[in-house]
């Protein structure tokens, strides 16, 4: 059994307290990482003030190298930082291989090149002077999902280090492991020592801690109910968070119904389910109603289940025996509401925490994001889907799938979401904003909005005349 030690103050540190790490396709247990003190985060949070007062001062361009430098490092290591997130998380070795891991190196490639473009706006006329100038906030304590962990990583820590802060990083104690492989290879670049940590432990314990710490802004990404846990009681300060929601897909019926139906699926059920962006609720528009569901079940009928570091499977466990009792117990509950099960609904009988992907009709909608292998569908009448859109409490993401594109459209701009994919999934990269509305979060990671999220411009106006309050009293 392999120990990673974590990364704080530019050192390797290791704790008699530990937390194991199991692989939930064998129920193994195969790792452990270091559960952190108060200790631990004091000696943190010194060295990383002290490393953020020297970063703030180096200049962009050797700024864009370092950050170069982590984008190479990452994809370098391809392989390795893939096959650990695969076998700690569970989800399929080509989703970590071809999308997460280099969604992460695409961020810091990003957020280097954005550098380049980043100058002090400077306004003149005759009698003055106004300059903006960009100061970062100092030390980013960054809350990371167990789900995707190193390419939340880049989408927010790339931003957070760009704009001249130091990071603190909590990786969820379920998904730690690729963040303490990467910074092997992150302490042999040029950082400051310390400016760059990643913590370990339980989240009611260090995090909780490093969240009503001495720390100037957060980035949080999670559930909202461990976001209110977590921040309970916090000191007022700059958080941005992205919480999830119960994402809608809506299918019109002129609608390609295959290529929504493929898409449906693939959001679905792609990493168990255990994705922010991922479908929670298909509306579907009762004339298509019952060919589509077909279409669907065919589809999801074909899903893989098995070991998830193999090429072919298509869907791995949940993430513990945590997350999959308390799926079993939601999907018991809705049953028992009247709830009827298409497909799946049950746990697969192998060793490790499978759960068929599932398909659940409703008879009334339920806004809830099961972040698992989950769909909900139900029928809509075409003069009701504008309120069953907006009535939902979150708006993180939403898919229109129809012909008509200028009806879609005029939907799009109309619904408060974060993004919205007409006719398409995922479409989106490191240049494009990211976040919620509603109950979704706020903020944005990101395109040149996630950095300026780390950044407070503060204005200097200098006058070579007189003020605009002279001779105000005579």
């Amino acid at each position: 059994m392999k120990t990673y030690p974590m990364y704080i103050g530019g050192e390797f540190r290791e704790k008699e307290e530990k937390i194991m790490v199991e692989n939930p396709a064998t129920e193994g247990v195969f790792a452990q990482i270091p559960n952190a003190d108060e200790q631990d985060l004091a000696f943190c949070l010194k060295r990383a003030r002290l490393a953020q007062r020297q970063w703030e001062s180096v200049p962009f361009k050797q700024r864009k190298e370092l950050l170069l430098g982590i984008s190479k490092v990452i994809l370098e290591n391809l392989r390795t930082l893939a096959e650990l997130e695969t076998k700690e998380i569970g989800k399929t070795i080509k989703e970590t291989l071809f999308v997460d891991i280099p969604l992460s190196a695409q961020c810091f490639e990003y957020y280097a090149s954005l550098l380049d473009t980043i100058h002090l706006p400077i306004s003149l006329n005759q009698d003055n002077i106004d300059i903006i100038q960009y100061i970062p906030f100092g030390i980013a304590g960054v809350f990371l999902p167990y789900n995707v962990p190193l390419m939340t990583f880049g989408f927010t820590c790339a931003a957070a280090l760009a704009a001249g802060n130091a990071i603190i990083v909590k990786p969820s104690e379920y998904g730690s492991l690729s963040l303490l492989e990467l910074s092997k290879y992150i302490d042999d670049l040029d950082f400051p020592k310390g400016l760059i940590n990643i913590i370990t432990g339980e989240g009611p314990g260090i995090g909780r801690k490093l969240a009503s710490s001495d720390i100037d802004i957060i980035s949080f990404t999670g559930s909202n109910s461990n976001f209110r846990r977590l921040f309970q009681g916090m000191r007022p300060r700059k958080v941005i968070c992205e919480l999830g929601g119960a994402n809608l897909a809506v299918v019109f019926s002129d609608a390609d119904l295959e290529e929504a139906a493929e898409n449906i699926v693939g959001s679905a059920f792609m990493k168990q389910g255990q994705m922010c962006i991922g479908t929670s609720i298909a509306l579907i528009e009762e004339g298509i109603y019952r060919d589509f569901l077909k279409i669907l079940i065919k589809k999801t009928e074909k899903i893989r289940l098995g070991d998830p570091l193999l090429p072919l499977t298509g869907m791995g466990p949940l993430r513990s025996r945590m997350h999959l009792d308390g799926l079993i117990n939601k999907i018991e509950g809705l049953k028992k509401e009247g709830a009827k099960i298409l497909i799946g609904g049950e746990k697969i009988k192998s060793r490790g925490y499978f759960y068929a992907p599932t398909i659940i009709e409703m008879e009334k909608l339920v806004y809830e994001e099961f972040f698992s292998p989950v769909l909900l569908v139900k029928a809509f009448k075409r003069e009701e889907i504008k309120n069953l859109v907006s009535e939902n409490p979150t708006g993180l993401v939403l898919q229109i799938w129809t012909r008509d594109i200028e009806m879609a459209k005029e939907m799009a701009l109309d619904i408060h979401c974060g993004t919205v994919w007409i006719n398409t999934f995922a479409q989106m990269d490191a240049s494009t904003p990211f976040g919620g509305f509603k109950e979704s979060g706020f903020g944005r990671t990101l395109g040149k909005w996630g950095l300026f999220e780390y950044l407070q411009p503060k204005h200097i106006g200098i006058s070579f005349g007189k003020s605009p309050v002279s001779g105000w009293f005579g």
